[in-house]
Order: structure tokens, then C-alpha cells, then sequence
């Protein structure tokens, strides 16, 4: 399937929108303590309706989306909202054993990598109908927008806002450096730069050795990394495990043993925020949380591409999707959450733009001033991307989760010593094809 997200359409305001067990999650608004919810009497919703809603989220996610609940229930009595988040690296694991057991939430938080999957199993419920009848109105919404969230005909997913990776940095360990960070470096560039840093000010450079960097080594190269690996040969993946090696046997690089203590999938525990390290690689949606967690001026610049780059790897993503479950017995109310959550000015104020700019242009104004200089800087740095982005890769197939576990634990072997570039390729390749043609 060949979809992809018109940076035009996107630039007109870059709608930035900014990237289990049948057992509960932890629920919003209050780390590990259940979720709040509230009953009323109803309005044009009925009586007793219950909608169950999942996401991945920070804890700053999570209270901002409860807050909303909270304003929804309030103004439609009768309708009883019951949130649940986890943190993404549990997430996959605990939707696709609650989808089995037959028990999917009403309405779910979906990642772009995961709506091919869910979609094409027939787990998700078409939005067209909705769309068409004006339950979720599109009006205000491009098209291109609508179309990021359609498998075939069907739109299954509504997109949260856009979003685009980014590299952040410690403003008061560069400016300490006395180094200045270019808009864009290059691989060498970061190298050369986190070598200065150290020498200046002793605090280490971190190199992401994920799925998120490969991604960005493939498109650098004209490629798309899923279709590199189902082919069965990757000059991206030897690419990117020889810049793992390099900046891992740097001297300033944080060392394997400090970084294992650390989660950089987790704002709180990202070695930027107690400054382990001066920079991090994340997405744009996530510069609030990450900047309120380090409690410091944190400054953002696009992320570093292959030396020899024949095209830019920026691109623009939406940054989370809500779909509504094809099982669901409220698949009507829960349309009109989504329909409130996208339009509602009230609501977005409160989100702050947390899960990226408004997807509608209007209420994305309406909340730009008042949201003050962070939210600001992110439109703006999302308009720059807009301006020289292509086209987003197309959706993940399925054994994507598979890959990206295998990636994380290939990369440990490197960084631990275990395994060389050239082993680490190989050994990537080859389980990842295997993985691909058993998926699809």
C-alpha cells in the first residue's frame, strides 16, 4: 500500500499536530493510581455509556489527557469515560493481548507503524461513516490529513497532529562549550562536536542506535529501510552499525554501563535530563516533557544525516493516531469524542500541543499565543521541516515490533563489545528477513 503525507498540505499551517493483558493499565491522572472517572445523567449521548480509552503516554501526557476527559464528562453527563495509558515499550504488547482476548477499548491510541496491522485484521472500525454523516468534522481538516490515517478506502485512524524526529540538546552544557549547533549536522559533524564538548565541559554524547536512526540512514540513502531488509540486503544497516561502533569506542561517548541505567525511551530517564549526556534524539511532540523533566533551556535542531546524504531524511509523521475498535458496542459516542477532542479549542488549550499542533488549522491558531514561547518554537520548527521534508516512508509491515526488539538487542551486542559492524549487519539482516517473510 503506497500512502503518503503531502508536506504541501501540511506546510499550509503544519498542522503539526506536533511522533496486555485483558488487566488494566495505569491510569491517568495519577501515576500507578487508577484512573478517575465521573457519572452523570445524559444528554443526546444516553444513559450509562462507558468508553474506554488507551494511549501510551509520559506522565505529563497523561495528566493533560484526564484533565480533558474530565471537561468531556462534565459537559456530556451520561457519558463515562474510563482512561488507561502505559509507556510505549509496553504498550504493543499489552493492546495485542487485550485485542485477542476479544476485549480491545473503545477507542485506542495508534502509532502509524502498527495501522497497517491493526487495520488490514479487521480490528479497527471505519471512521467513513462518521466522517460523511459529520459526526467527526473534517472541514477545517486538508485532506492530506485524513488520508495519513486510510488503509485502501477506509480511514481507521484519526490523526492527533503531525510530528518529525529532532535532536535536542543541553543549552547550558553547549553554551558552556562555546560550540554552536548547526540546523542540520551531519554524522561527523555530531561526532566532531560531542568530542569539543567533552573536552570543555566532561559531559558525554549519546548516540541512538535504534530503529529511529536506521530509519534515518535508509532515507538518507534514497531507501526505506523495511523494504532493504525484506529484499535481504541492507547498505543502510551496515551503514548505521559502523556509526554504532564508531561513536560507541569514542571517549566521550556515555559508556554502555552508565547508558544501561538509563531508558531513553523514557522522558524521565533519558541521560540528557540529569545531563549524563548534552543531547538526545526524540520527536517533536515530546520536546514539553522532555524540557519540564530537565527542568533546564533545552534547544532542538533537526536530526543528523549520513555524511554522503543524497536526500533529506526529515520528514513529517503524524504523530499518534486515534482509532476506534471494530468490537466496539459505542463506536457513535465514541466518534464524537474524537470529533471533540480534534475541534474543541477548549480542549486543545489544555493539551497544550502535547500530542502535536492541532490537526485543525483553526483551533491550532486559536492556541499558538496563549500555549507561550515552547509551543511556539515547535510550530516553528515544524514549519522548517515542512519546508524540506519528504515524503514519509510507508507503513510498517507486520514483524515491525519483532525487528525493532532485534535491533535494540543487536545493538546492546555491539555496544557491549559482543559483535563488530559487519556481524551486527549480518546477523540484523538475515533474522529481520526471515522475520519479514514469516510476518507477510
Amino acid at each position: 500500500m503506497k500512502k503518503r503525507i503531502a508536506c504541501a498540505a501540511l506546510g499550509l499551517f503544519l498542522i503539526l499536530g506536533a511522533c496486555a493483558s485483558g488487566a488494566p493499565a495505569p491510569t491517568a491522572g495519577g501515576g500507578d493510581a487508577a484512573a478517575g472517572t465521573a457519572t452523570g445523567a445524559g444528554a443526546d449521548s444516553g444513559e450509562g455509556v462507558t468508553i474506554n480509552i488507551y494511549w501510551w503516554g509520559n506522565q505529563t501526557r497523561n495528566d493533560l489527557t484526564q484533565k480533558v476527559i474530565d471537561l468531556y464528562m462534565a459537559e456530556n453527563p451520561g457519558v463515562v469515560i474510563k482512561g488507561e495509558f502505559t509507556e510505549w515499550s509496553g504498550y504493543w504488547d499489552k493492546l495485542a493481548a487485550t485485542t485477542a482476548g476479544g476485549n480491545m477499548p473503545d477507542i485506542v491510541q495508534m502509532d502509524y507503524s502498527y495501522l497497517l496491522q491493526y487495520a488490514d485484521s479487521g480490528q479497527l472500525a471505519s471512521l467513513n461513516p462518521f466522517i460523511e454523516s459529520g459526526v467527526i468534522d473534517v472541514s477545517a481538516i486538508p485532506g492530506s490529513i485524513i488520508e495519513s490515517g486510510k488503509v485502501g478506502d477506509a480511514c481507521y485512524a484519526l490523526s492527533l497532529g503531525s510530528n518529525a524526529p529532532v535532536f535536542m540538546y543541553d543549552k547550558e552544557t553547549v553554551e558552556a562549550a562555546g560550540v554552536t549547533i548547526p540546523e542540520q549536522m551531519t554524522f561527523s559533524e555530531l561526532y566532531e562536536i560531542g568530542e569539543i564538548i567533552h573536552e570543555k565541559t566532561g559531559v558525554k554524547t549519546y548516540f541512538d542506535g535504534g530503529i529511529n536512526m536506521l530509519q534515518i540512514v535508509a532515507r538518507s540513502r534514497g531507501s526505506h529501510i523495511f523494504e532493504e531488509l525484506a529484499a535481504g540486503a541492507s547498505p543502510a544497516v551496515m551503514e548505521h552499525y559502523e556509526n554504532v561502533v564508531r561513536f560507541n569506542d569514542a571517549p566521550f561517548a556515555i559508556s554502555v554501563e552508565h547508558l544501561a541505567e538509563k531508558n531513553p525511551d523514557v522522558v524521565e530517564t533519558k541521560p540528557m535530563v540529569d545531563q549524563s549526556t548534552w543531547n538526545d534524539f526524540s520527536y517533536s511532540n515530546q520536546y514539553i516533557s522532555v524540557k519540564n523533566a530537565a527542568g533546564r533551556d533545552i534547544g532542538i535542531s533537526m536530526y543528523p544525516k549520513s555524511d554522503n546524504a543524497s536526500v533529506q531524511p526529515m520528514f513529517l509523521k503524524p504523530s499518534q493516531f486515534f482509532s476506534i475498535s471494530e468490537k466496539s458496542p459505542h463506536k457513535e459516542e465514541a466518534a464524537k469524542f474524537l470529533n471533540w477532542f480534534t475541534n474543541s479549542v477548549e480542549a486543545n488549550t489544555i493539551l497544550m500541543g502535547e500530542r502535536g499542533v492541532p490537526i485543525n488549522p483553526d483551533v491550532a491558531e486559536a492556541i499558538k499565543e496563549p500555549l507561550g514561547e515552547d509551543v511556539q518554537m515547535i510550530f516553528d520548527y515544524i514549519s522548517r521541516v515542512g519546508e524540506i521534508a519528504t515524503p514519509i516512508d510507508d507503513p510498517d509491515p507486520k514483524g515491525k515490533g519483532e525487528i525493532e526488539a532485534l535491533i535494540k538487542s543487536v545493538t546492546e551486542g555491539v555496544r557491549y563489545g559482543d559483535l563488530d559492524a559487519a556481524a551486527a549487519a549480518e546477523d540484523l539482516i538475515s533474522q529481520s528477513h526471515s522475520i519479514l517473510q514469516s510476518a507477510n
